[in-house]
This record gives structure tokens, sequence and C-alpha cells, in this order.
């Protein structure tokens, strides 16, 4: 059991606000990553552990001061053994052992908190590492921090533990979303959604990532990257794979024979320019009830300036028929070339990505909502959203 179900106890988020390598196992609250001296004055990194009651959420503050340290012998600074340190085994989980405890009681009735307890005996260890070498540090932040194996991310989601927002975020477990096409706004969908414990993340794309893609999606690339012109899905699996597990390639121009890439899909956000494409993805979606949100941008230039609306369109179970009555996907126009002329500027790419994430988040109950829109639209001259379709 990692910290991660914890993130409401008020002395755990305290040590992992001041960046400490902390996690609750088996009921053993264990700070790892602590620098210490050895009997040969060289530094060392071990860790403090002490057993804890865990209630709900909670860890239950008892009045015992003592404290286990594992890694090696906790020394000073000329290779003796601290004064608090007793050789003790302590077996911990996993077949780990702790091989010595320490005592320190600052009073009769112990330390008045976990948070005080950790960081009094924290500094007592690592004091004479610090003495010989005052670069390092007790607290290695979260970069140091692992998660359990079921997570999604590859390391501690501590803003959502400080803002404690780890029980809504549960709202995004198992689910699978699907981005389909990886321009201007669903790169920035991809920036988004890659930050929320969803399972999976299916990248679906089939065009090279070239010049004009690095000016309206998130992220600078080097020049290198873009002469070797990788797929958009793999330059961004890349780069979020770094943070989520769960981002994964599937460079492919959907189709009517290839729309099967989005069975597992629980969720869809459709934002391809391609009108006659748009219409096959979203006919199979419709044909499957997966609910999906579909974008689109439509920016002229207009006496030197330019104008234009970004739109929302969302269609769940239950609620599709404003999408066909009220035409709110549109269809292929063959007397302009949307695709080929359609104006596109990075921050508009990434406010269209914005709303359709945040009415996303608003329909798994993430956000209130109050409204239950279908479509959104944001009008660049009178910068105004409008809601419409409304439940």
């Amino acid at each position: 059991m990692s910290s991660a179900p914890l993130v409401r106890d008020p002395d755990l988020n305290r040590l992992l606000d001041d960046g400490y390598d902390v996690v609750v196992e088996e009921g053993h609250l264990i700070i790892r990553q602590l620098p210490f001296v050895n009997e040969a004055k060289e530094i060392g990194y071990g860790f403090l552990t002490y057993p804890v009651t865990v209630t709900g959420d909670r860890i239950v503050s008892g009045t015992d001061h003592r404290i286990w340290f594992g890694g090696g012998t906790p020394c000073d600074e000329h290779g003796n053994r601290l004064p608090i340190a007793t050789p003790e085994a302590h077996a911990m989980s996993g077949g780990r052992q702790a091989g010595y405890m320490l005592s320190s009681k600052p009073g009769p009735i112990g330390y008045p908190d976990e948070y005080t307890k950790v960081t009094s005996y924290a500094r007592m260890v690592s004091h004479p590492a610090q003495a010989l070498n005052p670069a390092v540090t007790l607290t290695p932040g979260a970069a140091w921090q692992e998660v359990e194996s079921g997570s999604p991310f590859n390391y501690l989601d501590t803003a959502s533990s400080r803002a404690g927002l780890t029980a809504l975020n549960s709202r995004f477990e198992n689910q699978v979303i699907a981005i389909v096409g990886l321009g201007g706004t669903g790169s920035y969908i991809l920036d988004q959604v890659a930050k929320t414990p969803v399972r999976k993340i299916l990248l679906i794309d089939g065009d090279t990532f070239e010049n004009h893609n690095a000016f309206r999606a998130p992220g600078a690339p080097s020049l290198q990257t873009l002469r070797t012109r990788p797929m958009k899905v793999q330059y961004f699996a890349d780069i979020y794979s770094q943070m989520h597990r769960g981002v994964t390639p599937v460079p492919l121009f959907l189709d009517a024979e290839t729309t099967h890439v989005l069975d597992e899909a629980t969720f869809v956000f459709v934002a391809t320019d391609d009108a006659v494409t748009k219409q096959e993805i979203t006919a199979y979606l419709e044909k499957r009830d997966t609910p999906f949100i579909d974008v689109g941008m439509g920016i002229e230039e207009v006496d030197g300036k330019l104008t234009g609306l970004l739109r929302v369109t969302t269609s769940l179970p239950g609620r599709r028929d404003h999408v066909h009555q009220m035409n709110r996907i549109p269809g292929p126009a063959p007397e302009r070339d949307d695709y080929a002329r359609n104006i596109q500027i990075a921050d508009l790419n990434a406010l269209n990505a914005q709303m359709a994430v945040m009415r996303w988040k608003r329909h798994v109950g993430f956000y209130a909502d109050l409204t239950n829109e279908g479509f959104t639209t944001f009008a660049v001259a009178v910068n105004e959203i409008a809601n419409e379709d409304i439940a």
C-alpha cells in the first residue's frame, strides 16, 4: 500500500510537501533516501520506519517515541555510532528489516505528532552527513517517491494530494480515452488528459510531425527531431509516456475499415479536421453508444484581423439527437477546402482543447455541471462563450 490512499492525513501531507520520500506499506511508515554517515565515515542512504495504525485515511498518532533505521549503522561524522542508536532488528514487509532502534524522547509525553517525530529523527540521522557534505538533502522531492504498481503514473501526483483531490480523481479510474487527431487541438487535449489517472490513452493519427505542428502544439521540439519527421503519435507518446504509463500510439488514419481500434475506448475526443473521416468516426461511435466530444475551429481573416468560432459538440448515450437535428458537427463542404485553408493558432487550439477537456470532466463528475449542454461555442471577436442544447 502506497501513501496515495492517505493523502488526507495532515502529517503525511506535510512530509510530502516538504519533499520527503515517504510511503506507508503494510502498517509501516517509511522515510526513504535518507542520508547518513556509516562507520567508514562515508555518506550512504538508508531509511527510517516505524509501525503505524491507519484508521480510514488517517494515521493514528501514538505516544511511542521510538523509530527504527535501516541501511547501515548511523554514525556521526567521525564514524562513531550515534548515541541514540541501539542494535535491534525490526522486521518489515517483503522480508526487509531495519537494524537499529533509535530512541530520543523529547519529554514525558513524547512527540506531539507524527510529522514532528519523523522530521526530528531525520535531522538527527542526517546531520552528520550534511556536516561532511552540505549539498546532501533529507528531502529529495517527488521524483524519488514511488507509486503503487496499479497507478497509471510513473511518479507521485503531489498536486492532487496537496489540493485534496485524490478522492475525486477516482472518477477517472479504468477509463480508456481515445484522441483521434494529434494536431493543434488534439495535442493540447492529450496534454491535459495525460495529467489524469485514466487507465489508457490511445493516440490515433497517421500523419508525421512537421514544422507547422511544432508551432501549434505544447512543448518545443528540437530542430533535429523535426528533421527526423517522426509519426505524430510516436512523438507525443515519447513525451507523455515519461509521465503516464498508459499512453499508446496508434499510427493510423481512421476510416470505415479501421474504426474498430476505438472499441476499447470508454470516451473519445474527435479532433480531426477531415469532415468525411469525422462522419465515419462519429457514426461508428453512435452505433456502439460510446460517449464522445467533437471539436472544431473556424477562423478567418477579415479586414486584416482574425475572427471566428471555436466549437465543442458533446454526444452522450441518450443525448445525441441535437447533433443531427441541429447539425452540430459540420459535414463535408465541397465548395471549400476547409482542411487546407483553416487557420490554426496555438492559443485558440489550446482554448478549444481546454473547453473540451473541462466538458469531459463535468461529464464524469469531477466538476459540477448545472447545464449539461450539448453544444458550446467561443466567439473570438466578442470573447464570449455560449452554451446551447441544454438538457
